[in-house]
């Protein structure tokens, strides 16, 4: 099924229940996936969803992350510094307003988390980047965790550069070992893989 038909099918469902947040959800989350994949257009139908979404409830933060991160690509199609700029701060604040919503909610974290881990430092967000990830990985480790391998692999591969950048290199290492042990042969672990190569000392084969 492709995106077109997936867009239409929910598009119709929506003519039907036009205040159903649901769906509303759905029609955003499915376009921001596919503007991530650098579709201008999606990311606009995205940023239409998310806001009538939030409009009806103001106070869902899943939409809300959802939608500042939005509003970051809105940036990165953006021609103008200066437009690029003002996407990337009122994004930021979004995302900002979503944890403050939810601070204990693993994937609003994940989300802020992600998206801001690439942001130049000169957006000054190092420091809610580092805290977003210390927290996610804490709670990757849980035995009730709600984080999905695939999710728990990419704090820790994060988490670990993160630490190494503050010159703490052995909590690097064991961090990317932890996160590799999770599932050694997914696709996820190749990068883990490979900062672990770089620093040989610390890098051990897995047998499973």
């Amino acid at each position: 099924e492709t995106f077109a038909d997936r867009l239409a099918a929910l598009q119709s469902r929506l003519q039907s229940e036009p205040g159903n947040t649901l769906i509303l959800f759905q029609l955003g989350n499915l376009c921001y996936h596919q503007g991530a994949a650098n579709n201008p257009k999606a990311v606009i139908l995205a940023e239409d969803y998310f806001r009538r979404l939030l409009t009806i409830d103001a106070n869902d933060a899943m939409a809300r992350v959802r939608y500042g991160s939005v509003l970051t690509m809105k940036a990165r199609d953006a021609l103008w510094p200066l437009t690029q700029l003002s996407y990337v701060k009122a994004g930021n604040r979004e995302m900002d307003k979503a944890v403050n919503l939810a601070p204990k909610d693993e994937q609003v974290r994940f989300a802020r988390a992600v998206n801001n881990f690439h942001m130049p430092d000169i957006m000054g967000r190092e420091q809610i980047v580092q805290e977003d990830l210390a927290w996610l990985w804490q709670q990757a480790q849980l035995a009730e965790t709600k984080l999905n391998v695939g999710q728990q692999q990419t704090i820790a591969l994060y988490y670990g550069q993160t630490l190494q950048k503050q010159n703490k290199l052995n909590e690097a290492i064991q961090t990317w070992r932890a996160g590799l042990d999770l599932a050694p042969k997914s696709e996820d672990a190749v990068s883990l893989k490979e900062l672990l190569k770089q620093h040989k000392s610390g890098y051990r084969k897995t047998s499973r």
